[in-house]
């Protein structure tokens, strides 16, 4: 399975492709946070009027870990002097998919 990142100024997509060039499933509206404990992936979610937030995705640690190197791997293919990021990194993830 790959994971793609393409960017959209501060906020990406991520994009799960098998074994077929079409991704089944794409995430959008993701961002990197800075947390106590170092930068994660905060997924899309929704402020309620009650001021708590309901998350739109739910994802394993280690998914989130291996979107966050791809992130970081597509931030650093950046050459310094592009004035946009580049339209889509990929990186390899577990081969099979749990459904």
């Amino acid at each position: 399975m790959k994971i793609t990142i393409e960017h959209h100024g501060e906020q990406f997509n991520v994009s799960l492709t098998g074994s077929g060039d079409e991704p089944f499933i794409t995430i959008k509206g993701c961002r990197i946070v800075q947390g106590q404990s170092g930068p994660f992936v905060s997924w899309p979610s929704r402020k309620l009027d009650s001021g708590k937030y309901w998350q739109h995705v739910y994802v394993s640690r280690a998914f989130g870990d291996a979107v966050l190197s791809a992130y970081n791997k597509s931030k650093a293919a950046e050459a310094p002097v592009r004035k946009t990021p580049p339209k889509a990194a990929t990186a390899d993830f577990e081969d099979s998919i749990p459904f």
